[in-house]
């Protein structure tokens, strides 16, 4: 982890879900392919937000800092930009644990809902500053100006899809070349699903990186019925299709991505 110091020298973008600048360093370095952290101090001001830190490959010392705001109320956005625009900020970046870029990779396909557009900029930056070709397939259901904002940077390289069913998954892997890799993040269904696409496309583990959105909904698999209900904090649970009540088991099937959940006795 290195804590660095910095400025604004030139705002790029304020959307409601968050921030984009070019900042200059002005002590200590970073030294990861994407600094992260979860808060930003500006004036002795600490506030809690995800923070991206990407190079520009402009001048040394200048990088892009991103900030996902969507947490915050307008009026509590607003005065943090402020803070941004006149104080120097400091933060404790350390390297982002979803993203990897394999020294093999040829080509990056990433493949991620509207919940995680934002917080993916960071690494098609990063991807484009490296020179790897890449791809992005965004699941929008209406038009969003960070979508736009995206398109106009990277063009072709950034489309948006109405659904990520099985059949318009296979028709993009169908398409890549050996050495692709994947990035997929959104929602825990949403990964879970592409994920098990992937695979049946002849993925593996090693070519799949992944970055779920969100609280992850955990599921009780009814060994009556075959059905699912919503796993609780209790260790038994009456089955939402069949009522019967079930007995929670620890062990978690990785097939069925739920617990199991074995008929209860007296």
């Amino acid at each position: 982890m290195n804590t660095v110091k910095g400025r604004v020298i030139q705002e790029e973008r304020e959307f409601d879900q968050g921030y984009v600048a070019e900042v200059e360093l002005l002590a200590g370095s970073n030294t990861q392919m994407i600094g992260i952290a979860n808060q930003i101090i500006c004036n002795d001001t600490t506030f809690e937000l995800p923070v991206y830190l990407v190079e520009t490959g402009k001048k040394e010392g200048t990088y892009r800092l991103l900030i996902n705001t969507s947490d915050y109320p307008e009026e509590k956005r607003g005065q943090f930009v402020e803070h941004l625009r006149i104080d120097e900020f400091k933060l404790a970046v350390e390297e982002d644990p979803y993203f990897e870029l394999h020294h093999d990779c040829q080509k990056m396909l990433i493949l991620i809902d509207q919940s995680a557009l934002f917080d993916s900029l960071a690494d098609i930056d990063f991807l484009a500053l490296k020179n790897i070709e890449f791809n992005v397939f965004v699941k929008a259901k209406e038009k969003d100006p960070v979508m736009d904002y995206l398109q106009h940077k990277h063009g072709d390289h950034i489309v948006s899809i109405s659904s990520f069913s099985d059949e318009d998954i296979q028709s993009i892997l169908d398409k890549q070349l050996m050495g692709t890799k994947l990035f997929i993040s959104g929602s825990w269904t949403m990964v879970r699903d592409v994920k098990e696409i992937a695979y049946a496309a002849g993925f593996t583990d090693e070519e799949i990186q992944t970055k779920e959105i969100g609280e992850k909904e955990e599921k009780v698999y009814c060994v009556k019925c075959y059905k699912f209900s919503k796993k609780t904090k209790s260790n038994d649970l009456t089955c939402e299709h069949c009522k019967t009540v079930l007995d929670v088991s620890e062990h978690y099937s990785k097939t069925l991505d739920a617990y199991l959940g074995y008929i209860h006795v007296d």
